[in-house]
């Protein structure tokens, strides 16, 4: 008998890889049967899954009295939670994954897997980063819940590249990509669109050898440099990386955002994306993914970056 997986987020990035992947998979397709959960069951990708024959049910993670019926009968539960940049940012966050966890607990839930990042004031002389210490300090809190843990950490997202981090042109017929880091510093990028699903599926092939496992999830470290001359490969046009002084990058952005952002990208800077054994971390992450080739930014460049 198939296990009820409940994938909140279906239709995000990262959920909607982890649904496609688990569902398109001939072994975990029989292992698991899928429910996904999200806000708008009227909306395009909630109606695309449920045309393939996937269960969609309405809940709202802010909204605990929709949890029972979004985890009845649940085995195993993977939660994504966006990053809303907004006075109460870790506060929500972790009432947020409390309340799911809670739930989870409470419908019997085996097994859980939380989107997750690391907790910056342990590696970075107690300084802060709110968007990845809110997912860390939510992630302590459901390690201390009678449940199966395991933990997906994404790197910087290579979409990024296409939509906000998209090459901006100079005014001179080349074009720019803007950052605050030095051109050589170097973070973990992910195609969180194609590759989630596959990190997620290391997972679920063995959970019983997963529990208490991070994945640092990423197929390889570049530089804002190296991006911009993997972009001008690819599309034959000339980008440039510009380092921008933090109060000029923070001001492309709303005021609770733009200052936030400056602490990452000196986190990532300083200490490294998921601290100072990133390389390692996801060297032995890659090494666990036996579904399918994972992407490189090379690879998603000449896909989705020739034109801009």
């Amino acid at each position: 008998m198939s296990k009820k997986l409940v994938i909140f987020g279906a239709t995000g990035q990262q959920g909607h890889s982890m649904l496609t992947t688990v569902h398109e998979d001939p072994i975990l397709s029989k292992q698991y049967s899928l429910r996904a959960i999200t806000r708008d069951t009227s909306s395009a990708t909630a109606q695309s899954i449920a045309n393939k024959g996937i269960e969609v049910v309405q809940a709202d993670v802010k909204d605990p009295a929709t949890l029972p019926a979004a985890l009845k009968d649940a085995n195993t539960v993977i939660l994504t939670t966006p990053t809303e940049y907004t006075p109460d940012l870790k506060e929500r966050e972790y009432r947020v994954v409390k309340s799911v966890g809670d739930a989870a607990v409470a419908a019997g839930v085996e097994y859980f897997i939380f989107s997750t990042e690391v907790h910056c004031p342990e590696l970075w002389n107690g300084r802060a980063v709110d968007s990845f210490d809110a997912k860390a300090e939510a992630e302590a809190y459901l390690r201390t819940l009678p449940l199966k843990t395991s933990f997906f950490a994404p790197g910087m997202f290579m979409q990024n590249l296409a939509t906000v981090m998209a090459p901006r042109p100079a005014g001179d017929g080349t074009y720019v990509i803007a950052n605050i880091m030095a051109p050589d510093a170097k973070g973990p990028v992910i195609d969180v669109v194609g590759d989630s699903g596959k990190y997620v599926a290391s997972l679920l092939y063995e959970p019983e050898k997963s529990v208490g496992v991070t994945l640092y999830a990423a197929s390889g470290l570049y530089s804002f440099a190296e991006m911009a001359q993997i972009i001008s490969r690819v599309s034959g046009k000339t980008v440039k990386y510009v380092q921008l002084p933090e109060e000029v990058y923070a001001g492309f952005m709303p005021a609770e955002m733009g200052g936030r952002m400056v602490d990452m990208m000196r986190f990532i800077e300083e200490v490294g994306y998921y601290g100072p054994d990133t390389e390692r971390l996801v060297e032995e992450t890659v090494a666990r993914v036996k579904k399918g080739k994972l992407t490189s930014l090379e690879e998603f460049a000449e896909k989705y970056l020739v034109d801009f």
